[in-house]
């Protein structure tokens, strides 16, 4: 693709530089096409020049609009196939027509490429078999500014035949609201998008599974320092709840250490928004004695002490 961005910002160059030759591309049949399709098209010209070249390559002054096949059939005539990317610009294409000897033939307006339905969207985030993944996670997908809205679903059922989760969204990404996952849980996940001429085919399937530790934002406004607090209860029976907020947006591990300094546990290793948080260390794993909990983020740290008694 940057090859092909290269050599059309080229070829405007020398379009403006007033290099001009006599032969001239007339027209292009068909000269209208649909997004998402590959068919043959002729352009035509005017002059005697197209068959003093032995090769010919065809553009459009459109990302996502291509050729490739192109024959000279004869001085006014080239034959190729059109291939219209799912997610190419509408409206009206320049067609640019280069010899090997890099003369340049155009014609305004040779082509127009018709809205269709839009492209089905690939998933991005969470990545696919991703683990840990925070209750109130966001989902990323890639598509095009021609959908109007999309549906993502989500299930505990692989093919979706029940499905836990089914909203339509303006745009992406799209965080979702705390309570909707449980904890520990595997889920699939997938989207379709919609414009004014149909429905995208569903996305493939993305798989993630929900961390077992639970992170909840337990307050709307902007903490004004960092701080980590005394876990509650302490000491505990295998779960405690951690508290403790963060001033600024940006990355924040929590993680568990035992009287020898060595880490046993990692309960938050993620990216999260400004706000004051409350985490629920499930520690059913480990053995009773001693532990510290160490929050490290944008350079602050701070460590606790808490007691397990089984």
């Amino acid at each position: 693709m940057l090859k092909t961005v290269f050599k059309i910002f080229v070829i405007a160059v020398l379009l403006n530089s007033g290099l001009l030759f006599s032969q001239a591309v007339s027209y292009v049949v068909p000269d209208t096409g649909t997004q998402g399709n590959t068919f043959p098209i002729t352009v035509h010209g005017t002059g005697t020049e197209w068959t003093l070249s032995p090769y010919f390559e065809v553009y459009f002054d459109s990302i996502g609009v291509t050729t490739n096949n192109i024959v000279t059939i004869n001085d006014t005539t080239l034959t190729g196939n059109i291939i219209i990317d799912g997610k190419a610009l509408t409206g009206y294409h320049q067609c640019i027509v280069v010899d090997q000897f890099f003369n340049f033939y155009t014609k305004d307006s040779a082509f127009f490429v018709f809205l269709n339905k839009p492209v089905t969207p690939t998933l991005l985030l969470p990545l696919d078999n991703s683990v840990n993944v925070l209750q109130n996670t966001y989902f990323l997908w890639d598509t095009n500014f021609y959908a109007q809205s999309f549906e993502i679903q989500i299930s505990t059922d692989s093919l979706f035949g029940t499905v836990n989760y089914d909203t339509v969204v303006a745009n992406t990404p799209f965080i979702i609201r705390l309570g909707v996952l449980s904890l520990n849980t595997k889920y699939f996940w997938r989207v379709k998008a919609t414009n004014t001429l149909g429905q995208s085919p569903w996305s493939a399937v993305f798989r993630f599974r929900v961390r077992p530790t639970g992170i909840e934002n337990i307050s709307g406004e902007i903490p004004t320092e960092y701080k980590l607090f005394n876990n509650y209860p302490n000491p505990f029976n295998s779960q405690t709840k951690i508290k403790f907020q963060v001033p600024k947006d940006g990355l924040v591990r929590l993680r568990i250490y035992d009287v020898s300094g060595k880490e046993v546990g990692e309960i938050l290793n993620s990216s999260l928004r400004a706000g004051t948080y409350e985490a629920n260390w499930n520690a059913g794993y480990l053995s009773s004695g001693v532990y510290f909990y160490l929050l490290e983020s944008n350079g602050f740290k701070d460590v606790k002490r808490a007691v397990l008694l089984k």
